[in-house]
């Protein structure tokens, strides 16, 4: 009976036992996958972000690969500001990209433009224009492997950079070269600028003027931003004012301001490149009378075409048909003072390439060699090309206020 006892008591004990060591397995197994679930929440959702297989910046390729470069542009390109912009993809182009372009994107369009081109493979997409500004700021965070631009935005990021025309210093060089070429305090201006800038960018030029010539008076007639046209508002800036030296920095209505200045004899600074005029002794004579009494016969000069003439421009830009050769065409400006809008963007895609772009912005202008003097005239003396270099230089030390 003991024996049994014993047997029976050996028997639960030995039970017991195995429950013990199951529920220690058990306990054991609990931990393990709970502290696998507490590592998982500190470095959460692999699957939920894009896989990262190497360590390259925003919209960097491997060695070999081609850049896809696109620009959403928000006018044409045969606008003053499109016509930059896609001149500035043709040199981005010609760096060995693969670029593309769509021109009249509206604001509530361009995020789906912006995807889209994403999934083409496009790595590099400029938005010309700030009214994308809060569009690009999203579609940056959507996408961190792509790198983006904005013309003049305000927001930045890892794989955002804005890019800034310094259109102030342009106006302020462009005054200090026309106070410059004159002895006289007089000085016209005629400008469109954008509307959002007009204050600032007169401001500029005059302090141009009067930092050369602190008794300068500047009568100064900005157009409408569609104003194609100004020859009426030239020829009354002219004669009520009477200025010395006219500068011109209008876009497509320069020409018609050129012309009427010249009309007056005045000298002109210009902020326009390949703007050229018929020579004047080229211009339409009067009629000449010919043969007998009889018989009149009338004969008159026919007109040159001048650069408001266009033709296709692969894919679909355009370009003057002048001949700028032609003897009968002559450059009406005694200078010129460009803002390298074209090779602008070129700058931001080669600091790209090398590494260097800044944390947000990058500006386009003086101290860059983004905005230039060039075409003196003949009749400039070498005392006022080293002055106007000499503003350049102090500009692009930042030696001198400009409202901005």
């Amino acid at each position: 009976m003991q024996n049994s006892k014993h047997n029976i008591v050996s028997q639960a004990g030995t039970k017991h036992a195995r429950w013990s060591v199951f529920f220690l397995l058990l306990i054991i197994v609990f931990s393990m996958l709970t502290l696998a679930a507490c590592n998982n929440s500190k470095n959460p959702g692999q699957e939920g972000t894009r896989p990262t297989t190497n360590a390259l910046p925003p919209g960097r390729l491997e060695p070999g690969e081609r850049d896809h470069v696109a620009f959403i542009l928000e006018s044409s390109i045969t606008s003053d500001y499109g016509k930059s912009a896609y001149q500035g993809l043709q040199l981005i182009s010609a760096a060995n990209a693969e670029s593309r372009y769509v021109e009249n994107v509206t604001v509530s369009a361009a995020a789906g433009i912006a995807e889209q081109l994403i999934k083409a493979g496009y790595n590099l997409i400029f938005f010309d224009s700030p009214v994308f500004d809060e569009i690009a700021a999203k579609i940056a965070k959507k996408n961190p492997d792509v790198m983006f631009f904005v013309i003049d935005g305000s927001n930045s990021g890892d794989n955002l950079v804005n890019i800034s025309f310094r259109e102030e210093e342009q106006s302020f060089l462009l005054g200090a070269a026309a106070a410059l070429l004159t002895p006289e305090d007089s000085i016209g201006l005629i400008a469109r600028y954008p509307e959002d800038n007009q204050t600032i960018l007169t401001e500029a030029f005059e302090a141009g003027a009067r930092y050369v010539n602190p008794t300068a008076v500047v009568r100064s007639l900005v157009l409408d931003p569609e104003q194609n046209d100004a020859s009426i508002q030239t020829e009354q800036l002219i004669d009520m004012y009477n200025p010395s030296i006219l500068a011109v920095i209008a876009g497509n209505a320069s020409e018609s301001a050129m012309t009427a200045a010249r009309k007056a004899g005045l000298r002109i600074v210009s902020a326009e490149a390949g703007i050229k005029l018929l020579s004047p002794v080229a211009e339409a004579t009067e009629p000449e009378e010919t043969g007998t009494d009889d018989e009149v016969v009338t004969t008159s000069t026919l007109p040159v075409p001048t650069t408001t003439t266009t033709q296709p421009w692969s894919p679909g830009a355009s370009r003057s048909t002048v001949n700028q050769n032609d003897p009968d065409l002559y450059d009406p400006a005694t200078i010129k003072v460009l803002l390298q809008r074209a090779e602008a963007y070129l700058y931001a895609y080669e600091l790209f390439l090398s590494g260097d772009l800044p944390a947000d912005t990058i500006y386009c202008g003086v101290k860059e060699g983004l905005i230039t003097v060039e075409d003196y005239a003949s009749d400039i003396g070498e005392d006022q090309i080293a002055s106007i270099k000499n503003v350049i230089d102090i500009i692009a030390e930042g030696d001198v206020s400009i409202p901005r």
